[in-house]
């Protein structure tokens, strides 16, 4: 029958008997090797455990919208066909106030009341187109679709007025004549001018129309 003396192992059971219990949170080792928690927050050891890294968020990034919000995605640079479109259409507007002016200043005023006055109203008209112009070339240039729409129509009224003007020439002499009344006829410069403007303001919207500057007018989308 063995005793405890000879049981080597007996000694080892019952070590840590009789030792007084630690409440859960003391921390430190307890006699025979039994490592007792520590408290919340600490680490084995008495090392804290830094448990606000664990709230802190993880390292990937979320998508963020550019700079100043989600907005149109930049072009880039015009084409050379928006380019020279907007040369012409600046030109064509710039041209047009010249053309009117030098018609008010060379066409014969007929001696009736209010004649300067038209005169001078059909100057401002055209100072207020010219602007009309120089807006459209403007947004050209941004690629918006709108300005390219809108000069295209202006175009195609231009280019009705321009024609309009030279057949209904030869009809407005024939019944002035008619009247015993003399025709006021516009003088060759004015004409001249005003197929140059239609010429300038037709090839701008042209070119605009080009397949390397088609994709420019394209709508713009969302940049995320």
């Amino acid at each position: 029958m063995s005793t405890p003396q000879d049981d080597p192992n007996g000694q080892g059971n019952r070590q840590g008997e009789g030792q007084p219990w630690s409440a859960p949170g003391t921390g430190g080792t307890g006699q025979g090797g039994h490592v007792r928690p520590g408290a919340y927050g600490q680490g084995d050891g008495g090392g804290r455990y830094d448990y606000q890294s664990a709230q802190q968020p993880s390292s990937y990034a979320y998508p963020t919208p550019p700079a100043g919000g989600s907005g149109p995605a930049d072009k880039g640079p015009a084409p050379a066909e928006v380019q020279r479109a907007y040369y012409l259409i600046l030109a064509a507007g710039i041209l047009y106030l010249v053309a009117s002016v030098v018609s008010g200043l060379t066409t014969p005023v007929p001696d009736a009341p209010g004649a300067s006055i038209g005169v001078g109203l059909g100057i401002v008209f055209a100072a207020l187109f010219t602007a009309v112009y120089i807006v459209l070339a403007v947004f050209i240039r941004k690629g918006h679709n709108w300005a390219r729409i809108t000069a295209t129509v202006l175009a195609g009224l231009n280019v009705l007025s321009v024609l309009s003007s030279f057949l209904l020439l030869p009809l407005v002499g024939q019944a002035a004549e008619a009247t015993g009344q003399a025709a006021v006829q516009p003088s060759g410069l004015s004409l001249a001018l005003s197929v140059i403007v239609m010429l300038l303001g037709v090839a701008g919207v042209v070119l605009t129309y080009a397949k390397p500057a088609r994709p420019y007018f394209a709508p713009r989308k969302l940049g995320y």
